[in-house]
């Protein structure tokens, strides 16, 4: 969203800078309500329906941005936790260890799509950590390993 309003000329409604409403008689007043009015519809084309109060609520495009920003980023963090957990958790038991690492891939994927980097070397300490007792031979020749191997290894 945030490129299709800077390449509609609309960003400077999100940053404040056509804040002040002019004069509804003045010139610029057809232009400026125009441009906000399109900016007011795309953030409310762009959310889902349970989202839009916030955006009615809104005296202005910078204020509905301000109120989106402040949801997204409490749904962020709760999604971060939630994913790390998970991660945290994880247990092969009846997976197969293909499955088992396509599900840990999958989370770790999750946590890069909300900027959170998880690192090789946690992927494999993760993926040790929750291998099925049946595996136990192979974790400990992992572990005496000098070098840790990738994850993809």
């Amino acid at each position: 969203m945030h490129q299709y309003l800077v390449e509609q000329g609309y960003w400077s409604y999100i940053k404040g800078v056509h804040e002040d409403q002019p004069v509804p008689m003045a010139p610029e007043y057809a232009t400026w309500e125009q441009a906000t009015s399109r900016v007011m519809y795309c953030l409310a084309t762009c959310v889902h329906d349970h989202m839009l109060d916030y955006i009615r609520e809104a005296k202005t495009p910078k204020e509905a941005w301000k109120n989106l920003r402040k949801i997204f980023a409490a749904n962020t963090t709760a999604r971060r936790l939630q994913l790390r957990q998970e991660l945290k958790n994880i247990q092969q038991r009846d997976m197969s260890i293909t499955s088992y690492t396509l599900k840990i891939k999958e989370l770790c994927d999750s946590l890069g799509s909300i900027i959170v980097n998880v690192d090789d070397d946690e992927m494999v300490q993760i993926c040790l950590g929750g291998l099925a007792p049946r595996f136990g031979a192979m974790r400990t020749a992992v572990l005496a390993r000098e070098k840790s191997p990738s994850f993809f290894e």
